[in-house]
């Protein structure tokens, strides 16, 4: 069996009885929580109705609903908050727990001690989504009571460092929230009855809006208002994704996995900057203190404590800027890529990047708990590149032009960058004798349209095949500059998209061998079979009719169909249906009729006066 030892986050007590209180609590935290969770999702699933067989014991009990990434937004903030006030709790339990087991079942016990880590935390999400709002508010503020307890008493009884108190900052605001969240949905459900709806405004209004004429937009070439359209378009944009109960908004997968990212960037930031202060002091302790402040060598050291703080500053203000850019893109690109897909349009996605049904499911569970890693993955790099970076260009351009440090730092520069810029001032110049001397006088529109250019075709070819001949040699020695150039801006665009998994980092063709596209790419699928606002409306419509026309209980997407019940079904298809939906197709595949349709002009106009 493999044995375990917890590693606390704190420093060791004054007294050994506080140490064995702490190391008590700890222990309780990783082996004791999931206990009551598991008492607490039994309560749970009393109120949950079975699918299964819901003859036996009234359909109870059922399987709880922890996070529904299926559902738009519904309760996308309070999931949030869930998150933020888990992820502390979670971090100190995955990050500090020492695992002493074989090398080859460390994996398998990664698994299953991440299995326990969700199990006892899984109350807190699965009463926020709970159809039993009194009970499920009632359990799920005890248990997130039972999580703020623990974490004032690992807090007052280990010896934590001052900047332990912003992480619990966050935790302990969001368990406020939580609680006062579980408090309001308890009072207000005794009163008002909660009705769980298959299809959610946002959705019958985007249909609403399909069926609407579309506006026309023309194109202009005025500077200004381009300017203004685009700012209309990013205010629209961010009322949407914040403000707007839309399609549009960030969902609950969106808002969980940022949410996730930046309470890991704000920890990030406390312990590196207390770390690096640390680490600062540690050094000026060990190294300077022994060395006269009037020799080299104490300048030296002291010049590169500073570099490396500056550098560190640097590094987080660049790296958050990178880290909300992809977050932004990641949120337009999937909403794009969505709205494609409703339409059909399967254009962006590459020929070749085909996935089965199975996998397709498999790449969808992935896609959450990926684009996390993704993101923190792409921000620790960019953070340590861009540290690199700035320690290279203190030492090689700025420190030995201030006179801090020798002249020799310099060297690199002063070797490559007169060849860079000579390079690039010959290309410029090859290209304005070009234009001028190699081309005839002939002009043609560019493909562009906007203006004319000069034909490609070669005029005075001796000169050309001369300067041909005494370039080749030339270019073969710069090659390599070019080589260099051509490795760094692919690592630099590589870099930058390595935290987006909906942009493929291989050439054209190889898209396939990139897991994390192919991950997304299934993730798409699955929003584009489930989450269709088109067909959730549709199946809401004629679960409806369904309801109303038929004397049995009542029908839902998730109930076991049997034989008579789609004969039921079968028999309400009247050919008033059927012509009406052979009207609505004949519509759509020829759109100018529509102007013709008595009924789309009646729709036009009651949407007209609605919104007038």
């Amino acid at each position: 069996m493999p044995t375990y030892s917890v590693n606390s986050t704190t420093a060791v007590p004054v007294s050994s009885a506080a140490n064995d209180l702490c190391i008590q609590i700890n222990k309780g935290v990783l082996w004791g929580l999931w206990v009551y969770a598991i008492v607490a999702i039994l309560i749970i699933s009393l109120f949950e109705k079975r699918r299964y067989k819901p003859e036996i014991c009234f359909g109870r009990p059922g399987l709880p609903l922890p996070i529904n990434f299926l559902d738009g937004t519904s309760n996308s903030i309070a999931n949030a908050a869930a998150f933020g006030c888990t992820l502390q709790h979670i971090v100190s339990l995955l990050f500090f727990t020492e695992f002493k087991v074989d090398n080859w079942m460390y994996s398998l016990v990664l698994f299953l001690f991440s299995f326990i880590v969700a199990l006892s935390f899984y109350p807190v999400f699965a009463c926020l989504n709970s159809p039993s709002r009194v009970f499920g508010s009632l359990v799920g503020f005890l248990y997130t009571l039972l999580l703020t307890l623990m974490m004032f008493a690992r807090s007052y009884y280990c010896t934590n460092k001052n900047w332990y108190w912003a992480i619990y900052a966050v935790t302990l605001i969001s368990e406020i929230y939580i609680m006062i969240l579980f408090t309001y949905r308890f009072f207000t459900a005794i009163f008002k009855k909660h009705n769980e709806v298959l299809v959610k405004i946002d959705q019958i209004q985007h249909v609403k809006e399909l069926l609407v004429k579309p506006k026309s937009h023309t194109d202009t070439n005025d500077i200004r208002q381009k300017f203004v359209s685009y700012s209309e378009t990013v205010l629209t944009e961010a009322k949407l994704c914040c403000l707007h109960k839309s399609l549009y908004r960030c969902t609950t997968r969106t808002l969980a996995i940022n949410t996730i990212v930046l309470l890991v960037f704000f920890y990030n930031v406390i312990v590196t900057f207390a770390v690096g202060e640390e680490f600062v002091r540690f050094l000026t302790a060990t190294l300077v203190s022994n060395i006269s402040p009037k020799t080299n060598l104490y300048q030296h050291i002291t010049v590169f404590l500073d570099v490396i703080n500056v550098s560190l500053i640097i590094g987080n203000i660049l790296s958050a800027v990178y880290l909300i850019t992809n977050m932004v893109l990641i949120y337009r690109s999937q909403r794009d890529h969505l709205v494609k897909r409703w339409r059909g349009d399967k254009s962006f996605i590459p020929t070749q990047c085909k996935l089965n049904h199975s996998e397709i499911l498999v790449k969808s569970l992935m896609y959450a708990g990926n684009q996390v890693s993704y993101l923190l993955g792409g921000y620790l790099l960019s953070q340590i590149v861009i540290v690199v970076f700035c320690i290279f260009l203190a030492y090689c351009v700025i420190l030995p032009i201030i006179k801090k440090v020798p002249s020799v730092f310099l060297y690199p520069v002063e070797v490559f960058l007169p060849g860079v810029l000579f390079m690039f001032g010959l290309q410029f110049l090859l290209r304005f004798i070009s234009g001028r001397i190699f081309l005839q006088n002939h002009f043609v529109s560019r493909q562009s349209g906007t203006d004319m250019e000069k034909v490609l075709a070669l005029d005075n070819r001796r000169v050309y095949q001369n300067l041909s001949f005494f370039l080749f040699f030339y270019y073969i020695l710069t090659g390599l500059y070019r080589c260099t150039y051509r490795v760094l801006t692919s690592m630099f665009i590589s870099l930058f998209y390595i935290a987006r998994m909906d942009k493929p980092l291989l050439v054209s063709g190889f898209e396939q061998f990139d897991i994390g596209y192919m991950t997304y790419l299934g993730f798409l699928e699955v929003e584009l079979q489930h989450c269709h606002p088109v067909v959730v409306v549709s199946c809401d419509l004629m679960l409806k009719s369904a309801n109303a026309l038929s004397t049995k209980q009542e029908t839902s997407l998730e109930s076991p169909s049997s034989e008579n019940n789609k004969r039921e079904l079968s028999n309400m298809y009247t050919h008033r249906i059927r012509n009406k939906w052979q009207k609505m197709m004949t519509l759509v595949s020829n759109s100018n009729l529509c102007k013709y349709s008595k009924t789309n002009n009646s729709f036009e106009q009651q949407i007209s006066l609605k919104v007038v």
